[in-house]
């Protein structure tokens, strides 16, 4: 049996996928923060917190530093071919090949971190599904006080099917161009926090898989208050305000969609971030209205629940339980709820080996009907030397009752990823 050094340093109370989407608190964090693999301030996690993201400088890429500063880039250049049973409904499996070039920046004496890539996709049959998109981030933490600010700007383009982002990143038949800007401040107060949080994002279809064009021209701000108690205690309470407004450019009149607001607020409580056990559940209730005669106001009871489990240094365990409605709710009806859960296991088998595997479950009622989607996704991680590494994953998806998806979808793919 192979022995595995214990890494001190102890997962957070973000550990992991569940606690990373909760400390944001919407969907819409949920999917800009899944899209950078780094830490930018205002979409991701610090590395080196997670048995996911954890440092392992034997193997992590040394960059490229700038003589007599802080300032280091990283690049990378990514490679690698696979099989897809479904790429496009109707035209059958089909082979692809996809290479990816990426550049992180980081200077941490000004606080700052970016990330950009560009994913070159081809397959060779289904050309319908080819990619040629360019994601990028950027952020800063500014001292204030006793803590910082973050500031973030963002743009990216996402695959989405009709129940929200592809996740795990498989093949939907939405594609959405986002720009996003976000600000979040964080102020001790002595026996309690408070964080504000403030974004505005543009959204736009960039194929509209037989959807009315308009459905994602949007231009949505968003705004969120949380008040928590002081974090030096086993149990923090917690209380989160959140509001919402959605502008929508060229709707026609009996399009099913159209400008709205939503307010929510929830209530709940945190466990300590060095526990073994971790716990965050936020429940309330969030009253939506539409313009028009696009739906009637309602009020839909919503919540979100993340549990962690770090057994060892090396090893994470993170489960995410949520309902949400609103701009959150995808192609279903306006203000119809989504539920979802989430389930993240990562272990550092070896120090230059990482295994994962994800189970990522939505449902809600689209045009009235159930619809379903279930991904299954497992891979590795293996650094063969400090420059370069090979990943193999293993995708399923079982869907129901989605527009422009296939019931079932297969794909697997090997990836090279160099580091100079």
């Amino acid at each position: 049996m192979i022995q595995r050094r214990r890494v001190s340093r102890i997962c957070t109370v973000f550990a992991g996928a569940g606690f990373a989407m909760l400390a944001q608190g919407t969907g819409w964090a949920q999917t800009m923060g899944r899209l950078f693999p780094v830490a930018v301030p205002g979409y991701a996690e610090a590395p080196g917190v997670t048995a996911r993201s954890r440092l392992h400088p034997e193997y992590d890429p040394a960059g490229v530093a700038a003589a007599g500063s802080d300032f280091v880039v990283y690049p990378v250049l990514a490679a690698g071919f696979g099989f897809d049973s479904a790429p496009v409904p109707g035209a059958g499996s089909s082979a692809f090949a996809a290479i990816r070039p990426s550049l992180r920046i980081q200077d941490d004496a000004l606080g700052l971190a970016g990330f950009a890539s560009a994913d070159l996709t081809r397959y060779a049959r289904g050309e319908a599904a080819d990619s040629n998109d360019v994601t990028a981030a950027l952020g800063f933490g500014i001292p204030l006080g006793p803590d910082r600010m973050t500031v973030g700007v963002a743009r990216a383009v996402t695959a989405e099917s009709g129940l929200g982002l592809a996740q795990s990143g498989g093949t939907a038949p939405f594609r959405v161009v986002m720009n996003d800007g976000r600000i979040a401040m964080r102020l001790p107060f002595g026996g309690f926090d408070a964080t504000e949080r403030l974004g505005v994002s543009h959204e736009v279809l960039a194929t509209a898989g037989g959807i009315a064009p308009a459905f994602r021209d949007r231009t949505v701000l968003r705004e969120s208050s949380e008040i928590a108690t002081a974090p030096d205690r086993v149990l923090r309470w917690l209380v989160l305000l959140k509001a919402a407004q959605a502008r929508y450019r060229g709707v026609v009149p009996d399009a099913g969609f159209g400008n709205s607001g939503a307010i929510a607020a929830l209530g709940g409580f945190e466990t300590d971030a060095a526990s073994l056990w971790r716990l965050r559940v936020l429940a309330g209730v969030m009253r939506q209205g539409f313009a028009g005669d696009v739906a009637p106001a309602r009020i839909t009871p919503v919540f979100s629940a993340g549990l962690g489990w770090t057994p060892d240094g090396l090893i994470s365990f993170d489960l995410a339980v949520s309902r949400v409605a609103g701009l959150e709710s995808a192609l279903g009806t306006p203000g119809t709820a989504v539920t979802s859960a989430d389930l993240a296991i990562a272990e550092a088998y070896r120090r230059n080996l990482l295994l994962t595997a994800t189970i990522d479950a939505r449902a809600a009622r689209i045009g009235g009907a159930a619809a379903r989607e279930i991904d299954i996704d497992a891979g590795a991680t293996w650094h063969v030397s400090r420059a370069f590494a090979l990943k193999p994953r293993l995708w399923f998806a079982l869907r129901q009752n989605l527009p422009g998806s296939p019931p079932r979808e297969a794909r697997a793919t090997i990836s090279m990823v160099w580091s100079p």
